[in-house]
């Protein structure tokens, strides 16, 4: 085990290390001036343009930017080498602005997969025991409902019925969220997910029901409710596990729509904003901590792997 996760830990430095230089190459690609409304309405004066492109290195080629945004090329500030993930065009130091918003978004991530993981397998538990009854006939169509309807376009429904018209929950939420006021959004950004997470336990249920070990089981004398709930279940979360990393990863990374939707002062927000003001220093900070909690995540699932299924060994 201990050596699968050095193993896989050197893996994700040079994945690191590209998904970073892309992500940096792709956003200063962008056009557009970033001193532009810097000076209010008036023009910014060639001193100001020269100094702030001097500060943030918008004069030299992609390269030599990119190899100073890493500390590879030595600087006095450091860099993400050294855990500085720079400064963003208000003078302000990204790693503090994300330590602030990663709580906010880390608890919108955490309803919305609670949500999902709940719902989800216990829909598609349901279904699957019962195929081709009502249930999973209606529980097929509902999904293919929400599959089909954009997220913002949930979002705008949930908070108008639930919040505006049932006073449910709050229509928006406040700079320090609890965990309630996060529900509705997080169950807006959990919906789509939650057809995914149903149909995978449901398709793989049914046919791990089919498998020579669980007929064996029952035939042994193994009740219907054990051989499905710790026999079959087990060996169907294998792939539900997948898909819920990979989403909980991406959640952490910020949900942009959602957080736009509900005025959470997360990372998703905090991406538009960036990408908004055309802040490069905010966006390829923010979205590199994304590319990192991924790759962790990811680690997460593989050695749970062998938890759900001990025939799977990363020995």
């Amino acid at each position: 085990m201990g050596t699968y996760i050095i193993r896989r830990v050197l893996q994700m430095i040079p994945v690191l290390i590209g998904a970073t230089f892309l992500i940096f190459v792709m956003v200063f690609a962008l056009p557009g001036d970033p001193t532009d409304g810097k000076c209010g309405e008036r023009p910014c004066s060639p001193a100001y343009i020269a100094e702030f492109k001097k500060e943030y290195n918008l004069n030299d080629n992609v390269f030599l930017r990119y190899a100073k945004y890493t500390g590879i090329w030595p600087t006095e500030q450091g860099g993400l080498l050294q855990g500085n993930l720079g400064k963003n065009y208000n003078g302000y130091k990204v790693v503090d602005d994300l330590k602030e918003r990663y709580p906010t978004t880390a608890k919108l991530a955490l309803v919305a997969i609670v949500f999902e993981v709940v719902i989800g397998i216990a829909a598609g538990v349901l279904t699957g025991v019962r195929k081709g009854g009502f249930l999973d006939n209606l529980v097929l169509v509902s999904t293919l409902v929400v599959i089909s309807i954009p997220i913002f376009v949930i979002g705008a429904l949930g908070q108008y019925f639930l919040g505006v018209k049932a006073g449910l929950f709050p229509v928006t939420v406040g700079s320090n969220p609890s965990f309630y006021e996060l529900l509705l959004p997080g169950m807006v950004l959990g919906s789509l997910s939650i057809a995914y997470v149903s149909r995978l336990t449901r398709t793989n249920l049914v046919e791990n029901l089919r498998a020579d070990y669980v007929r064996t089981a029952i035939a042994k004398g193994l009740t219907r409710r054990r051989a499905v709930g710790v026999h079959a279940l087990r060996n169907s979360l294998i792939p539900v596990v997948t898909f819920v990393g990979y989403d909980f990863g991406g959640l952490l990374g910020g949900a942009i729509v959602t957080e736009r939707i509900f005025n959470i002062q997360g990372v998703g927000n905090y991406i538009y904003r960036g990408i908004l003001n055309r802040d490069g220093m905010a966006v390829v900070g923010a979205v590199t901590v994304l590319v990192f909690v991924y790759l962790v995540v990811n680690l997460i699932v593989d050695l749970l792997y062998g938890v759900l299924d001990p025939r799977i060994s990363h020995d």
